[in-house]
């Protein structure tokens, strides 16, 4: 059985790839490796920060000092739709100590402390190395108000090449509110700590 031409022209070439790897792979005596090794280095050093940055979440602005507050009435937004939104919310407070309540504007009775209330924005994007658009919170604004007096504001907006615009609402609520509230947990532990040792 005889090799027609167009199969020989393939083998041909095929050898000829295989001669010319093989003639680069010795010429270089592994620089060709190295150069290899550091990009793969290199990529996962990067794939690592944006693992690192969907972890973290830091406030655009925050205006005012954190309040001491131990029970806020959380303020539902409806034009906000992101589903875990209030949920995140009310996990961040609580990581500070800080006990909440939801209710329709209002609608919150007096025992409140002090109302907060939200807003959001979504946007759509392309994480790095995918080709999916992916949905994301761009803006949050978040105002603590109490007795008819703004205590303190806080936003968090995505812009240029901030790395942690794919974190999650949690991750983004709880940089906010670790910057607008007192954390009541240190206060708890302190006074435990002080029974202890009394």
């Amino acid at each position: 059985m005889q090799a027609t031409p167009g199969t020989r022209a393939f083998t041909r070439r095929r050898a000829a790839w295989l001669a010319l790897g093989a003639t680069l792979a010795l010429g270089l005596n592994g620089c060709a490796w190295t150069l290899i090794s550091a990009a793969d280095a290199t990529g996962s050093l990067i794939q690592a920060g944006y693992a690192i940055a969907s972890g973290y979440s830091s406030p655009t602005f925050i205006n005012g000092k954190p309040a001491d507050l131990r029970h806020v009435c959380v303020e539902v937004n409806q034009m906000v739709s992101v589903g875990d939104f209030v949920p995140a919310l009310q996990l961040a407070l609580d990581r500070r100590g800080v006990r909440s309540d939801v209710y329709n504007p209002g609608t919150s009775p007096a025992s409140c402390e002090a109302r907060l209330v939200y807003n959001a924005a979504i946007d759509y994007g392309r994480r790095e190395f995918s080709d999916d658009a992916v949905q994301y919170l761009s803006i949050i604004d978040l105002t603590l108000i109490q007795n008819g007096r703004i205590l303190v504001t806080a936003r968090y907006q995505t812009g240029g090449l901030n790395t942690d615009r794919f974190s999650s609402a949690s991750t983004k609520l709880n940089g906010l509110i670790a910057k607008m509230l007192v954390d009541q947990t240190d206060f708890a532990r302190q006074s435990m700590q002080t029974s202890q040792a009394n």
